[in-house]
C-alpha cells in the first residue's frame, strides 16, 4: 500500500489569488494548480468522486440541498475515506436540491477536489486555517480564522426573470448588491464581474449599480459576464 504523503509547506505565496471583495473577500491556489502540485509531489495519486448514490448519481441529496463525496485514490489501490463536499452558493449557503445545475456540480467537484486534498494530505490546508505560508503573508495578530471558499464558487440555476429592485435605496451596500442578484438566480461568477464594474466605474456605488442591471434579464447578465469580467 502507498503511503499517504504529507503536502502541508508545499504552497507558497506567488502561488496564492484572491477573488471577491470586503467579507467576500477568499485567498486561494487555483485547482488546476493544486491538483498540478500534487501531481509533482506525489505521484500516482489522484482524487476520485463517488458515482453512484442511491439514486444513482454522483449527487446525493442532504434534507436541505445535496452533496459530492471524494477520496483520494492511488494507482495501487490504496484509497482515503470519502470526504463529503456539499454544493454551496456564493455564500457558502445550500442550494435547494431542485435548484442545483450541472455547473453547480462541475465547480463542486473542483471545490471538493481542493478540500479532499487539503483533508487527506494536508495540500493547501494553511490557506483553509488561514495559516501563513510564509513571512509577509497571512493573518494579522487578532483576527479571526474562518474556512476559505476555494477556487470555483457555486453557481445558483439562471431564471429569466429581470433583475429589478426598486425598493433598493442609493446607500444600498455590497452585500445587499450581491444579495439582490444571488435571489434572481445570477451566478457568482457575473456577480462578481458586476461588483468590479461597480467599483471601477461606479465608484463604488451599489445604488447606482442595481439600477443599472435593473434593465437586464437574469439570463443577458448570466450570458454576458458569467464567463469574465466585462463592461456595461
Amino acid at each position: 500500500m502507498a503511503e499517504f504523503p504529507n503536502l502541508a509547506g508545499v504552497v507558497t505565496k506567488d502561488l496564492v489569488e484572491s477573488i471577491g471583495t470586503g467579507k467576500y473577500s477568499a485567498s486561494y491556489v487555483n485547482w488546476s494548480r493544486t491538483h498540478q502540485l500534487l501531481r509533482q509531489h506525489a505521484p500516482g495519486w489522484s482524487v476520485e468522486v463517488k458515482e453512484h448514490s442511491p439514486t444513482g448519481e454522483i449527487l446525493f441529496r442532504a434534507p436541505v440541498g445535496g452533496y459530492l463525496q471524494l477520496r483520494v485514490s492511488h494507482v495501487d489501490g490504496t484509497v482515503g475515506p470519502w470526504v463529503p463536499q456539499a454544493v454551496m452558493d456564493n455564500r457558502n449557503k445550500d442550494i435547494p436540491i431542485d435548484r442545483i445545475g450541472a455547473r453547480d456540480i462541475t465547480d463542486t467537484h473542483r471545490r471538493g477536489s481542493c478540500m479532499c486534498l487539503a483533508y487527506s494530505f494536508g495540500l493547501a490546508g494553511e490557506l483553509w486555517a488561514k495559516m501563513k505560508l510564509e513571512a509577509g503573508w497571512g493573518l494579522d495578530q487578532g483576527e479571526t480564522s474562518e474556512p476559505l471558499k476555494s477556487s470555483t464558487q457555486g453557481q445558483p440555476k439562471s431564471q429569466p426573470a429581470p433583475i429589478s429592485n426598486p425598493s433598493v435605496s442609493p446607500t444600498c451596500t455590497e452585500e445587499s448588491f450581491r444579495e439582490a442578484l444571488l435571489s434572481k438566480g445570477v451566478n457568482t461568477t457575473a456577480i462578481d464581474a458586476c461588483v468590479e464594474i461597480v467599483i471601477n466605474k461606479l465608484n463604488g456605488d451599489f445604488g447606482q449599480g442595481i439600477r443599472q442591471v435593473g434593465t437586464k434579464s437574469t439570463e443577458e447578465l448570466n450570458e454576458k459576464y458569467g464567463s469574465q469580467p466585462k463592461t456595461w
